[in-house]
């Protein structure tokens, strides 16, 4: 038995003991700061910080409006510019987040409390791509498993997007801010609004925006098929007054002609829906309750993709429709006992996802046939219970507890269903026929019950450095494209002679995966500078691994399809991120961050792991203006795993190591109103990020390649 797995024993009865007595709120890991002057009529808790907040090891809040660099394409592209975090491209928009190594639903993205998940199983629309980034107030990454309170699984990390209760000035009831940026390369015209109002205690929140970008040019003058059209908005009533915060809102977002060059197929349009409500409310009494917090929310992802309507093709036309509904909720109570802080609550999220590929195979106008029913009309419902706790031991020292139960059911109803477009010499096959062919298993519905928590120690070692250590234990259930994906293709042939099925299935019989995670942190903060050090060690159980069908254990296939199957594996790495005021008006910002992963069956690297990573940003500041530079790198990744026949073959392979300077400025001419600009990659080179996806549509390109050297100009105005 591994250290890790006794470790994992040890954890139940230290949490176990400890829950008695400790506790946490919500807000422990964010930094609070209540508005001054009497600014709301509501004294409401906002986060008011500028740019990125280095606040504690493995947590970073930022504020999207005051970020001074490229515009971002979306929610993932600009989680970039976060210490610790990256994504993978696949075009000009719907990045996929990539936090410690671990992405996908390993990371939880909670985007004003709601959960939507997006639709498409090759992730075109990522849970990040449906986020109104532009008028976002405040963006919180946790980096690891830091709280129990955020939902089932989040091993990776937490990601929350925020649009806060409007607060106003004396004597105003309406505010505003308007947006709009250019950027040449790829033509990218982009514009955003924000409006509020108040009536006494009542108030009205109104945001929009819109992007247009045409494909852009990597550094090398080769154009990217990455063009895209986004379009969105919200609106939200509600009532706020000394106690008690409730308001229910509506936002949708559209998205147009979406090129995937990382894709065989692309998106003609897409969209994201999300119905939610929220109460907020304080109890002025000397009880234990404190506050009650509750959160309802109703979201729809309708995804389309086809291989004919934005690329040329002369036959075998198919398209793919898909629907992701995640209905939900939360509640969680705080209470004071003593000098202990404890939250207890309970959370649902139930997803239903299905879709299908129709098709035909030389007339584009007739798509009835049905080629595969992609996701089988399958449901996850996971009910939560969980119980945090913070206590002071000392004047130095804080213990941090956490506790959480889920209970997971899976089903899908449509696993009987066969195609009816048949390919020569294949027969017509329904989802449960492909499950028995690879895996000699039908879809039974499944129930899981996954226990996990965390413990965590936050010892005060001066006035101003600080350390913690923390173990814990998450689950992550398989997700639906994980359990019941069921796309029937052929066969091709390889350059090297090698035959490879295109099929792709999942596994009903996934057990969940098993995180079981130490880290540690290291802060210190000097009135002239400051550095933040953590570091980690994951251990994973039946790792929830795509992989090819090789005939492993329990593979009862060897045509090189791809599948799922439970893998031992660890992840461990470092991030390191600090700031030093050189001067009253100059300042320097770096990170660097290291993840390495293994997978323990095969021996052989994970794949999809970023490389050594590096920024340094320097910014001189004057009153109303500003200038900077900033040095964004990674060191050249050979673990890989790109070898189809002997492990999975996701990686496209290794990734040179690359160093791109971006140089931007800003000025606030008029108050109010500061205008940013500046140019990304500002010597063109040629590279691209490691978890970029493999290019489908350049024979020349290993991987989707980055944008080239673009000039970028932003304007801000606030009213």
């Amino acid at each position: 038995m591994s250290t890790w797995k006794l470790l994992n024993r040890s954890l139940w009865s230290a949490a176990g003991a400890s829950l008695i007595c400790l506790s946490q709120n919500a807000a422990a890991q964010t930094v609070i700061i209540t508005p001054k002057n009497n600014e709301s009529d509501r004294k409401i808790d906002e986060i008011i910080v500028t740019g990125t907040l280095l606040q504690k090891p493995a947590l970073s809040t930022s504020v999207p409006k005051d970020h001074d660099g490229q515009p971002s394409a979306d929610a993932g592209d600009y989680l970039r510019n976060i210490p610790g975090v990256t994504s993978g491209r696949m075009s000009g928009h719907g990045l996929e987040p990539v936090i410690r190594g671990q992405s996908r639903s390993q990371l939880n993205i909670i985007n004003g409390g709601a959960f939507l998940e997006g639709a498409g199983p090759n992730r075109m629309d990522t849970a990040a791509a449906w986020m109104d980034i532009d008028t976002a107030d405040v963006v919180i990454v946790h980096r690891g498993y830091q709280s129990v309170q955020y939902g089932p699984g989040g091993s990776g990390g937490t990601i929350i997007v925020e649009h806060h209760a409007p607060t106003f000035q004396d004597g105003r009831n309406i505010k505003g801010r308007l947006n709009g940026a250019y950027e040449t390369n790829g033509n990218i015209w982009s514009m955003a609004g924000h409006f509020a109002a108040r009536a006494d205690k009542v108030y009205f929140r109104l945001n929009g925006h819109f992007k247009d970008a045409q494909s852009y040019q990597d550094g090398q003058s080769d154009v990217v098929n990455s063009a895209f059209t986004s379009y969105g908005g919200s609106a939200e009533v509600g009532y706020s007054d000394e106690f008690t915060l409730i308001n229910l809102g509506i936002s949708h977002e559209e998205t147009r002609d979406m090129l995937f060059p990382g894709a065989g197929m692309d998106s003609p349009d897409g969209s994201g829906t999300v119905i939610r409500g929220k109460l907020r409310h304080d109890f002025d009494s000397d009880g234990p309750m404190k506050s009650l917090k509750i959160d309802i929310y109703r979201s729809h992802a309708y995804h389309r993709m086809d291989n004919f309507s934005l690329r040329d093709r002369m036959m075998m036309f198919r398209q793919a429709e898909l629907d992701a509904y995640t209905t939900g909720g939360k509640i969680l109570a705080d209470l004071q006992i003593k000098e202990t802080k404890v939250s207890l609550g309970m959370d649902i999220k139930n997803l239903n996802h299905n879709g299908r590929r129709n098709g035909h195979n030389m007339d584009r106008t007739n798509m009835v046939p049905v080629q595969s029913v992609l996701i089988p009309d399958a449901t996850i419902r996971n009910i939560g219970l969980f119980a945090e706790a913070i206590m002071p031991v000392t004047d130095k020292m804080q213990v941090k507890a956490g506790i959480r139960y889920d209970n997971v059911k899976s089903t899908a109803d449509d696993t009987d269903i066969k195609n009816d477009l048949v390919m020569p010499g294949m027969m017509p096959m329904s989802p449960d026929m492909l499950y028995n062919l690879y895996y000699g298993t039908g879809a039974t519905d499944q129930t899981e019950n996954n226990l996990g928590g965390l413990l965590r120690l936050e010892y005060d070692l001066t006035t101003d450095a600080a350390l913690y250590i923390g173990l814990s234990r998450s689950n992550r259930s398989a997700n639906t494209v994980e359990r019941y994906m069921a796309s029937l293709r052929g066969s091709s042939i390889m350059p090297s002679g090698i035959v490879m099925n295109m099929s792709w299935i999942g596994n009903p019989r996934l057990a969940p995966e098993k995180h079981t995670q130490f880290d540690i942190g290291l802060g210190i903060r000097k009135p002239e500078w400051n550095i933040l050090f953590s570091a980690y060690y994951d251990d994973i159980n039946d790792y929830i691994f795509r992989d090819r069908a090789h005939g492993q254990e329990n593979i009862l296939v060897t045509n090189n399809a791809l599948i799922y199957r439970n893998i031992e594996a660890r992840i461990w790495g470092f991030e390191v991120e600090g700031s030093i005021q050189v001067t009253d008006k100059l300042e320097v910002f770096g990170n660097i961050s290291y993840t390495n992963g293994q997978n323990q069956d095969l021996n052989i690297p994970l794949y999809q792991i970023p490389p050594f990573s590096y920024d340094l940003t320097l910014t001189y500041s004057r009153d109303k203006w500003s200038v900077g530079s900033r040095l964004r790198g990674a060191l050249k990744q050979n673990r890989v795993d790109d070898n189809f026949i002997t492990g999975s073959g996701r990686d496209a392979g290794e990734t040179d190591g690359y160093g791109i300077i971006d140089i931007f400025a800003s000025v606030e001419f008029i108050k109010q109103t500061k205008f940013r600009f500046g140019i990304s990659n500002l010597l063109d080179k040629l590279y691209a990020n490691h978890l970029n996806r493999e290019s489908l549509n350049d024979a020349t390109a290993l991987r989707v390649n980055e944008a080239g050297r673009s000039f970028y100009f932003r304007i801000q105005s606030e009213f």
